[in-house]
């Protein structure tokens, strides 16, 4: 509820924030809104008044209790120096990216001044109105851009930097084909391809996409796909008979498997996700409505068969961008590259929609319908740090 927040508007060292956090990960409705403790900031870190939090499937699966870090976190607390806000076991706080002011400032940070529009990543703990980060994981904001708009970029930029880059080598020339293309991750794939001379085929679900991502993306070829069982005769029917050097797929199923068939020779398929199998599961009746909803699609997930890549000459990649908090030189070396060379601040990432911060759960349920364009952006408030103690639970 709105009316449980109150609003500091003079900057300063807060003690306490804003939080959605959950104790158990049965669905998106376990997460509650309460008061909590800002953690100490040691003199590498960077404290930020979050204006706005990039939301991901990541954190959809982190509720439902299907993403291993999360559950572990939740169990564990945080580990030491994992590259995000300090967790005490039992309680969890999702979220992975994040943009607003930094109020205070380590005694070792040289590249941040307070009162600085800053963005960001962390391991975790970015559902907050206060992040404490360390500075390693932030970037200045642009100067044109608008705290929602950074808040977009981090976590789509770096995953499809990394499954296209390090993983799928595309190069100039390259035939690449993106499935989810008018989401977050999409987006940006679509951007770097665009940046490093690809030629990508964007994959959506409607027609409405399609026109959204034309629009976005003028010349670029654009599918929208059918059903799982006619999607290879899709691609199969495009130009140059529907051939590619790298796809990224985070559909899963037998998109997947069509996908991986419409790899030539050197051809690498990068599966990050599986929104269309999984995306769709709810939490609910004590968590068997998760299961129910999980099953038939870890019932249609591929079989990839490792005989048959030797001889048809081409390569299967899995990858969670939350391993690259325990390796911050490359985590920041990619940043950099992605930001440079993958021409992702040539122009600000798309936002499809925004929701006010005490509307979360609900932006979250809007991003898991499918029906989004571009990044769902969460806004907070200037500053929101301390309710009513009597409306929190503690």
């Amino acid at each position: 509820d709105p009316q449980i927040m109150h609003f500091i508007t003079t900057p300063s060292m807060p003690q306490h924030c804003m939080a959605w956090e959950a104790t158990t990960l049965g669905g998106i409705r376990d997460l509650e809104c309460r008061q909590v403790t800002v953690p100490e900031m040691g003199n590498q870190d960077v404290v930020v008044s979050v204006r706005a939090i990039g939301l991901n499937f990541a954190d959809i699966f982190c509720c439902l209790g299907v993403y291993e870090a999360a559950n572990k976190m939740l169990a564990n607390g945080s580990p030491p120096n994992s590259g995000g806000s300090s967790q005490k076991a039992g309680s969890f706080c999702p979220g992975l990216e994040f943009a607003g002011e930094a109020i205070a400032v380590g005694s070792a940070v040289a590249d941040i001044e307070v009162g600085q529009s800053v963005y960001g990543f962390t391991r975790f703990g970015a559902f907050r109105s206060v992040v404490v980060q360390d500075a390693a994981y932030l970037r200045p904001m642009p100067r044109d851009w608008s705290h929602a708009e950074a808040a977009a970029l981090v976590v789509q930029g770096l995953t499809a930097w990394h499954g296209l880059v390090e993983l799928g080598s595309i190069k100039q020339g390259s035939r690449v084909l993106v499935h989810s293309a008018a989401g977050g991750v999409g987006c940006a794939a679509m951007e770097i391809c665009t940046a490093l001379g690809a030629r990508p085929t964007g994959v959506v679900g409607c027609t409405s996409k399609a026109s959204w991502l034309q629009h976005r993306f003028p010349g670029s070829q654009i599918l929208v796909r059918g059903g799982e069982a006619e999607y290879a005769a899709q691609l199969a029917s495009l130009p140059d008979g529907g051939r590619f050097d790298c796809v990224l797929d985070s559909l899963g199923g037998k998109y997947f498997t069509a996908g991986l068939e419409s790899l030539d020779p050197m051809g690498r398929i990068i599966h990050f996700g599986a929104t269309y199998s999984y995306g769709s599961a709810q939490g609910g009746l004590f968590g068997l409505r998760k299961w129910l909803t999980l099953i038939p699609g870890y019932l249609r997930r591929p079989i990839v068969d490792p005989g048959q890549l030797t001889p048809t000459n081409r390569a299967v990649f899995g990858f969670n961008m939350i391993w690259l908090t325990d390796r911050v030189d490359l985590l920041n070396a990619e940043l950099d590259e992605m930001l440079s060379r993958g021409g992702m601040l040539a122009r600000a990432p798309a936002v499809g929609k925004r929701f006010p911060f005490a509307q979360l759960p609900e932006a979250l349920e809007y991003l898991n319908s499918g029906a989004s364009v571009g990044k769902v952006v969460v806004e907070v408030d200037e500053l929101l740090i301390e309710p009513p103690i009597a409306s929190i639970t503690i």
